[in-house]
């Protein structure tokens, strides 16, 4: 009997049809075959498309699962559970309906509410299952070794602190020295990363006179004061910018003047085209920017000081002009800036982090010390498991992996409710403040137990 009682007492997968839910824009139909029920939702267009339900549950941890059409291609979707927003995407079907897992979501007892939201739209929703959630995977140690062949003694020590501490804790970050000062006013604790970018050294852009007020110097005194130093570079395209304002496909116009020269739109310059000649003057053109900015990070390496590397980031979205060829040009691309600073300008100090997810973009483990995601969802309190889980398959025991952009903190203890346990997390500039990160969240995120702040920095890693 007391076995009986406690199988009735696990959660059960959990239903819902979607032409039963309450529609606001979408349309019951029953046009495409194979669809479960009486039928499924359509048109998903109109800007606030969305369906509602309402249904009973235990408490706990459950797996959302999507029964979709989308024949026209992969399609980002969207859903709020008792008031926390998860996103995925679902990919394209060839015919009827498919099954798809879009992560993880947080039931209650009692009732709970769903939301199922427009998201990109264009897609057919069939059913939503919750599934209780098998415990998440084993967050297997990572060694602490780097691609370069012989690091400095900082870099050694920074990865050893990061892999010790990988799958424990989760250290803070922000850019800026702005939303940095809101989060020690907020917290009364300063992030354990200092986030900055080379954007402005870029040979391009001070061509038009953007002149950098001693930015590298001033990250330096960030560092030696106990922040560790992250470093992206917004890159202007070498050659080739458009400088002026443009009209896009939807005849709305868009800003491709020379300080948006990162921007694919705002550039002619074809890196595919420069990286399959040597010889030509744009190649030579992509060697003198990074030759430029070896400089500032050799005054870094002088200092004694270890950097978390996030070059090229975000190229599969093929916004940024390195990516805008596809993938093989940008690996191209990471190879040689890798060859021309460590062997070429034998810059020791650096963290190499990958920060593009889709498999066919990534340049090799030989070529990668970390792997990292940015992340935008419409909710800052979105665990981001499922793309958690998808990269944990595929680097668990191999590569770290981070949360290299988001709007502020996120719910750190949400997300490690989830395993979803991301060696560091850094805020982007601008994503605090009066219309940004909700106080509440920032307080938690810092004040959580589960986080390392710039004080743990001091204590525990000394460089």
């Amino acid at each position: 009997m007391v076995a009986l009682a406690l199988f009735l007492a696990q959660p059960t997968v959990i239903r819902l049809e979607a032409e039963s839910g309450l529609m606001e824009g979408p349309r019951a139909a029953a046009e495409i075959k194979g669809f479960s029920g009486t039928g499924y939702a359509t048109d998903f267009t109109a800007d606030r498309a969305r369906i509602g339900f309402k249904f009973q549950a235990k408490k706990g941890i459950y797996t959302l699962i999507y029964g979709f059409a989308s024949p026209s291609g992969p399609k980002g979707v969207e859903a709020i559970v008792n008031g926390f927003g998860t996103s995925g995407k679902v990919p394209q079907t060839k015919e009827g309906f498919e099954r798809a897992s879009l992560g993880k979501v947080e039931l209650v007892d009692g009732e709970n509410n769903l939301s199922i939201e427009r998201g990109w739209g264009y897609y057919s929703l069939d059913y939503v299952e919750l599934a209780p959630a098998p415990p998440p995977p084993s967050l297997l140690p990572v060694s602490p070794n780097l691609i370069t062949p012989d690091p400095s003694d900082e870099v050694k020590k920074l990865m050893a602190f990061l892999s010790a501490n990988y799958g424990k804790r989760t250290l803070s970050g922000q850019y800026g020295t702005k939303d940095g000062l809101v989060i020690q006013k907020l917290t009364g604790q300063w992030p354990a990363i200092f986030g900055a970018d080379f954007m402005d050294y870029s040979p391009s852009r001070e061509a038009y006179g953007s002149r950098p007020k001693r930015d590298t110097e001033q990250w330096i005194a960030a560092a030696k004061k106990g922040q560790i130093l992250k470093l992206s570079w917004h890159w202007n395209a070498p050659t080739g910018l458009l400088d002026k304002m443009i009209k896009g496909d939807d005849g709305k116009e868009i800003d491709a003047r020379w300080y948006k020269g990162f921007y694919t739109n705002a550039t002619t310059f074809d890196v595919a085209k420069a990286l399959d000649d040597p010889s030509s003057e744009e190649h030579k053109l992509i060697l003198r920017d990074i030759d430029h900015i070896a400089v500032e990070l050799k005054k870094i390496q002088s200092a004694r000081i270890p950097v978390l590397w996030r070059p090229l980031h975000e190229a599969e979205g093929k916004w940024f002009w390195w990516g805008a060829k596809g993938p093989e040009p940008c690996k191209k691309l990471w190879r040689l800036m890798v060859e021309r600073l460590v062997k070429h300008h034998k810059i020791n100090n650096l963290v190499w982090i990958w920060n593009s997810v889709d498999p066919e973009w990534h340049p090799g483990d030989d070529l990668v010390d970390m792997v990292a995601v940015d992340a935008y969802p419409s909710d800052r309190r979105d665990s981001l498991v499922s793309t958690w889980e998808d990269l944990l398959s595929r680097f668990n025991g191999k590569k770290m992996l981070a949360l290299t952009e988001f709007p502020g903190p996120p719910d750190v203890e949400r997300q490690w409710r989830f395993g979803v346990k991301w060696s560091f997390f850094v805020g982007w500039t601008g994503s605090l403040g009066p219309s940004g990160s909700p106080p509440d969240l920032v307080k938690s995120a810092f004040g959580s137990p589960l986080t390392i702040n710039e004080e743990d920095v001091k204590k525990q890693l000394r460089l």
